[in-house]
């Protein structure tokens, strides 16, 4: 598995994966616009060379642009990707110390700290500011010391200050709060450029109080090598291209946004706790990763649809055990929309399934669930169920004023929605009429 960040780009390039691109590019909307096209053409990562007013930094691109990018992550071919990610989320390694790093060949601290020196980017036309996108965000809670490793947007809000969007459902956002009712600030570490497997371990839904590097250990099938932050408590990973120490400031909010949010919209201007940076170390010469979100499928959609697939899959292996296949759809950003096909053993089975799915507080909007002979992977397949198999005044349920992480435009209040199911089984008895039209012997067929 790789190593670092480097490793997995030199695993890119032999695979045609990476395109390094000499021209020079602006951080204002041009490096976000390579990612767009290449998330909308199949990839591939995109390595800038020659940033506009940053001679001494590459920046990285599109990584996970693509569903083979994430798999070549983890070391596997597409179709096996989520095997692999079922099969080895809970297989967790613990992560090792060390004594230091090649994060830790350039330091800033003091007046040397200057935000405006990295190529932060703003990605799109209506965004308020420059965002750091996919640094990895590593806080203690403050009571048991645990780690909890997650990525959040942060806005650059001058040469040492920082917002952090980290609501208080997700667990960093519940470490601030925590911190803060003992009029404390919580100490952060924000790594940017890390292995494949710390960012796919960071989007695991595993219960607060999981230590996610032991996830991304579990991952690569080896520890992740941390050392110790030098002005905050924290552990960061040795080999990061770039960690931003600093500790939050009890109390302090600020406005962030509008941004272009992952639904394929804005969110509105919210109130976010505040960054102030103690120190910046970095690699030399070192490549500052971004990634775009907005309208599907980006590198944050690709990102989120192995860890939401497992949950889907766990939750509904908890309700019956003949589960026949399950997905996350691309039009649902792989968060809001699952479908899951099942062999029922009673008519009513399948409510069982949709709520327990709509009640995780993952996110699920809509839940789907078919019989065994639809393909879920299929949109016209499982449209298809959704018509012949389903009256909508017994057959679907809907589910007022949940509290939900969610940005939907649609949304009545802050992370509150509505959500519903869809039973599109037929019935156990009865149901002669209900099943596909089959013509025999296509099979057979060899002149086609």
């Amino acid at each position: 598995m790789h190593q670092d960040l480097r490793e997995f780009l030199d695993v890119l390039e032999r695979e045609g994966q990476l395109l390094e691109v000499n021209r020079e590019v602006d951080t204002r909307f041009e490096v976000a616009a390579g990612i767009r096209k290449s998330s909308d053409v199949g990839g591939p990562a995109l390595l800038f060379n020659n940033v506009k007013d940053h001679p001494d930094w590459r920046v990285l691109g599109a990584l996970y642009a693509t569903r083979r990018l994430v798999a070549l992550g983890l070391g596997v071919t597409e179709d096996k990707l989520l095997e692999r990610y079922l099969t080895l989320e809970e297989a967790r390694i613990p992560s090792e110390m060390v004594s230091t790093g090649p994060v830790k060949e350039v330091r800033w601290t003091g007046d040397e700290i200057d935000l405006d020196k990295l190529p932060i980017c703003v990605h799109s036309e209506k965004d308020c500011g420059a965002y750091v996108t996919i640094g990895v965000q590593i806080g203690k809670d403050p009571d048991t010391r645990i780690p909890n490793v997650s990525i959040h947007r942060m806005l650059r809000l001058g040469k040492d200050r920082l917002s952090l969007w980290a609501p208080p459902d997700h667990h960093l956002g519940r470490m601030i709060l925590k911190a803060e009712d003992r009029g404390e600030g919580l100490e952060v570490a924000t790594a940017i450029g890390v292995d494949p497997a710390i960012i796919i371990g960071s989007q695991s839904r595993v219960p607060y109080g999981v230590d996610e590097f032991a996830v991304a250990g579990g991952l690569r099938g080896a520890p992740v090598q941390l050392t110790r932050c030098d002005t905050i408590d924290v552990d960061v990973p040795a080999h990061a291209e770039v960690v931003i120490e600093g500790v939050t400031v009890p109390g302090e909010r600020v406005s962030d946004g509008p941004y272009g949010e992952y639904p394929g919209t804005y969110s509105e201007s919210k109130q976010a706790p505040v960054i102030q940076v103690t120190a910046i170390t970095m690699r030399r010469n070192p490549i500052y990763e971004t990634c775009l979100t907005g309208m599907p499928v980006t590198e944050n959609h690709t990102l989120i649809e192995c860890a939401n697939a497992a949950l889907v899959y766990r939750t509904v292996s908890a309700i019956t055990p003949e589960v026949k296949d399950f997905s996350v759809s691309a039009g649902g950003t792989f968060r809001h929309h699952a479908v899951v096909s099942m062999r029922k053993r009673h008519d009513a089975e399948a409510r069982n399934v949709i709520l327990a799915l709509l009640a995780t507080g993952a996110g699920f909007k809509r839940v789907v669930v078919v019989d065994e002979d639809i393909n879920v992977h299929d949109p016209v397949d499982v449209e298809w169920a959704v018509n012949t198999r389903v009256q909508p005044d017994k057959d679907v349920i809907i589910v007022p004023n949940l509290a939900m992480s969610t940005l939907d435009p649609s949304a009545p209040a802050p992370r509150t929605t509505a959500v519903w199911g869809i039973d599109a089984t037929m019935p156990l008895h009865d149901n002669e009429y209900y099943r596909k039209v089959v013509v025999p012997g296509v099979d057979k067929v060899d002149y086609i």
